[in-house]
């Protein structure tokens, strides 16, 4: 009776530690993805480095640390697409996050293998790799049918797998195997799978839903047939009536759209 006694008392001590320590971690993770929404949509480059710095001190919690090399791998992406202005590229600095970002993507998976939106940001970054590597065309190339396959195989209906996967599909000659038709299905995909997705937790990733707009109307601009222009329109529309402040779609694809129609 005394053993029981003591112990009722500590397990409640427990229970109610555990459940602060889960507190700490679901607030700090939820006010890291708000803040990394924001630096996502302006692409400034010290905000995103002060939510990576978020992301290095949730670490310290000690929970799904396979989660947060995953944001942090995110952010790493967003960081190399700092380099990208237009037609220019800064190789150092597309390589530099580049390299970071697949680290943490493999000390995720190292975690938990079965994540599959850890594949989809592993083939996007891999992705990344021919703007600095064109020279390893070869070693590219089987690295992302690796996370491909991987990243279908754990989660099909992953709007963000079509959504990268198109966009690979997007910027790859159609001698290749891509072209604009090709990716159209897969954003076509992504799209109407966006509309029905539910995450696991709040503090999930949940990216794309915006972006998908942007690149369907980029693809319909690029293709130019009678009434893309009108269907890009109507895309750019909606991204920006989901995320009004999504820099992809009112600074690049808006741009590409004025152009298109002078």
């Amino acid at each position: 009776m005394k053993i029981t006694k003591y112990l009722f008392p500590l397990f409640i001590i427990l229970l109610l530690v555990t459940k602060s320590y889960s507190d700490d971690f679901s607030d700090a993770m939820l006010k890291a993805k708000l803040d990394l929404k924001k630096a996502t949509d302006t692409y400034d480059e010290k905000a995103l480095l002060k939510v990576r710095g978020e992301y290095e001190r949730i670490l310290q919690l000690k929970k799904d640390q396979w989660l947060v090399y995953y944001y942090m791998a995110y952010v790493d992406y967003n960081l190399s697409y700092t380099g990208v202005k237009d037609n220019d590229i800064n190789k150092d600095i597309v390589k530099k996050y580049t390299i970071s970002g697949l680290d943490m993507i493999d000390k995720s998976t190292s975690i938990n293998p079965d994540f599959g939106d850890a594949y989809v940001l592993q083939l996007a970054l891999t992705f990344s790799r021919w703007m600095y590597e064109q020279d390893k065309m070869t070693e590219i190339m089987s690295a992302s049918t690796q996370a491909n396959e991987t990243a279908k195989k754990l989660d099909p209906d992953n709007p963000r797998y079509h959504l990268i996967n198109g966009t690979s599909m997007f910027y790859t000659p159609e001698m290749f195997g891509g072209g604009v038709d090709k990716a159209l299905k897969e954003y076509d995909k992504s799209y109407e799978l966006f509309k029905t997705r539910k995450e696991k937790e709040d503090y999930y990733p949940d990216w794309g839903k915006d972006l998908i707009c942007g690149y369907l109307a980029l693809a319909y601009i690029k293709r130019g047939d009678d009434g893309d222009m009108a269907k890009a329109k109507n895309f750019i529309d909606e991204g920006l009536k989901i995320n009004p402040d999504c820099g992809f779609i009112k600074s690049y694809v808006q741009k590409q759209y004025n152009e298109k129609e002078k």
